[in-house]
């Protein structure tokens, strides 16, 4: 499974290429140019995967290949987490396989989990600190706790300045593991890790350049505003179980083939478990039976579920996280219970270990201030619940059938994960990849060298470039909301304006936006028109008021309108019943 893991996730990397990459190829470029991440280019997002970007960019260069060996370390770092981890469980071979397939597949059920992003970068430290925590009970010597918790304390650092929601849950839920597991010294010892993790904050954002005052201005204060407000952020983790219970209920009522699947599920556990311990020919006639009763419609399954949602991910696994959304507050509450009755009596029996589970726990609650506060695309944390799971069991009685239940479900579900994946490698609102293996290409980049490429996509993005060049030798190009004309076509976005998402740009840097275009516009702008996923974050983030980005959608169409600005290439390159999207380069001059 490790080995499977790695080829797929390589082929994963190897496969993506969006119209809406080229946020980090540029921030990195431009930090390398000596501007400022927060000062000058008002940056929403933690900078360490920025800085990381930079600095492969000083080793490697540029090349698209370049590009590609941060995310492969990123494959092979989590995967060996992963392998870690299950290795302390006391499964099986087989179980483990599968435990690491829960935590490898799970978050790629979120249609938008990609290695070379930061969300794995974030993921890697939380499974080290977890790695970290299950070896600070048999820690002896006090040098070696202090080592390994200002190890802990460097990790959450690293996580904060990669996303900093994330990094807040995991120094919460690694100062609980640190105060349960360790031997002596606790205080010194959570001392010890506030300031490991300060110092590595503040080196850094030292490394920007930037400082604490604009770094915290623009990626904490500003960053809130554009999900809705701090306290709307705040509010998201607490409405999480409130509004996963609403759509458990509206499923089971309007979907009669969610209520199917849940059958299948526990008929075909309850037919292979027997099998899985080699009870007899009796129980594997069973198992043939609930498998095929199983397999055999899931071709009809597949393709009427995915046409019926309105979501992306597999039904199947939208329906699995939103169960184990609410098992997984339950699970919190007991876990604090048992943590103050531990607290209260000194003769309980309770498996420490225990709080770690509240590690993947809070970065369930922090994935919600991301998501408005729904289970959508929060898959990841629960592969990293049924991981250690299998290592501290918060249940003890009937483990063996336990076991026998619950590894078969995790089974099927890892298959069908793998097989949306393959179907579906990269996918978020308009942007969509084809499957694995098919409709790519190897085009030979004049910049950036040999690279894979979907042929649509490059049929859609080359006019752009050809259009433009012959305009001059340093062209001007604004490409809104993100810059991938800007990387395909070798041209840095005009005024550095990055990109100008919904929740990632805040109204401050619209409003500027907008001032500048109706005062001297550039004379290329490359403008993405997607109402419905404008609509969608409003919905979210700004209880459908409109956002900023609506009167700057409303102007661009005013200036075309009344002729001061002609399109001169259009395209309906990702254009679907669901998000509508439409490609418009404009020339804004005579």
């Amino acid at each position: 499974m490790f080995l499977f893991c790695l080829l797929f996730g390589s082929a994963l990397i190897a496969q993506t290429q969006s119209p809406g990459d080229g946020n980090w190829f540029w921030y990195a470029t431009f930090l390398q140019g000596g501007h400022r991440l927060y000062s000058e280019m008002h940056l929403a997002l933690q900078p360490l995967f920025v800085l990381e970007t930079s600095y492969f960019f000083a080793m490697l260069g540029k090349g698209w290949i370049a590009s590609k060996i941060p995310a492969i370390l990123h494959l092979v770092a989590y995967c060996v987490a992963l392998w870690i981890l299950a290795g302390r469980s006391s499964f099986s071979d087989f179980q483990k396989a599968v435990i690491i397939g829960c935590g490898f597949f799970f978050p790629l059920g979120f249609e938008a989990y990609r290695f070379d992003d930061y969300h794995v970068l974030a993921d890697c430290f939380q499974l080290y600190a977890l790695i970290a925590l299950l070896a600070l009970p048999q820690v002896l010597r006090l040098r070696n706790q202090l080592f390994l918790v200002s190890v802990l304390g460097v990790l959450c650092g690293l996580s904060l300045t990669t996303r900093l929601n994330d990094g807040a849950a995991l120094f919460v839920g690694v100062s609980l593991g640190v105060l349960v597991l360790a031997r002596r010294q606790r205080v010194l010892s959570l001392a010890l890790l506030g300031f490991a993790a300060a110092c590595t904050l503040v080196a850094v954002v030292w490394l920007t350049g930037d400082s604490l005052r604009d770094y915290a201005t623009y990626s904490i204060f500003h960053a809130a505003g554009s999900k809705g407000g701090a306290g709307n952020v705040l509010a998201y983790p607490l409405m999480l179980p409130l509004n996963t219970a609403r759509w458990l209920l509206q499923a089971a009522h309007n979907d009669l083939l969610s209520a199917y699947i849940v059958l299948c599920g526990v008929a075909w556990a309850s037919f292979i478990g027997p099998f899985v311990h080699k009870r007899g020919r009796r129980e594997l006639a069973m198992a043939a039976a609930g498998f095929c009763a199983v397999i055999l419609p899931l071709p009809w399954m597949y393709n009427e579920l995915l046409c019926r949602s309105q979501f992306v991910a597999p039904f199947a696994l939208l329906g699995m996280a939103a169960i184990g959304t609410i098992l997984a507050c339950v699970l919190g509450a007991l876990i604090v219970v048992r943590l103050f009755r531990s607290l209260a009596s000194a003769n309980g029996s309770w498996d420490r270990r225990e709080i770690l589970l509240l590690i993947p726990i809070g970065q369930l609650a922090s994935g919600s201030m991301s998501t408005g506060g729904v289970h959508y695309g929060l898959y990841g944390t629960l592969g990293v619940l049924v991981v250690l799971i299998s290592i501290c069991p918060p249940f003890r009685p009937s483990t063996d059938w336990l076991r026998s239940f619950s590894i078969p479900v995790l089974a099927i579900l890892v298959v069908t994960t793998a097989i949306y994946k393959f179907k579906d490698p990269y996918s978020w609102h308009t942007y969509r990849e084809n499957r694995l293996f098919v409709n790519r290409t190897v085009y030979h980049h004049p910049i950036y060298g040999p690279m894979i490429i979907d042929r649509d996509m490059l049929a859609f993005i080359q006019p752009v470039c050809s259009e433009i060049e012959p305009t001059g030798p340093h062209p001007e190009l604004l490409s809104l909301p993100f810059p991938y004309a800007n990387y395909f076509c070798g041209i840095p976005p005009w005024h550095g304006y990055v990109q100008t998402f919904y929740d990632t740009s805040s109204k401050e840097t619209i409003d500027t936006l907008m001032g500048q275009l109706a005062s001297g516009p550039p004379p290329w702008i490359l403008y993405q028109r997607q109402l419905a996923t404008l609509a969608l974050h409003e919905l979210a983030y700004n209880q459908s008021r409109p956002l900023e980005h609506r009167y700057l959608d409303q102007m661009i169409e005013q200036k075309i309108q009344q002729g001061q600005w002609r399109v001169a290439y259009s395209s309906s390159y990702d254009n679907s019943s669901q998000w509508d999207n439409h490609w418009m380069l404009i020339r804004t001059s005579p």
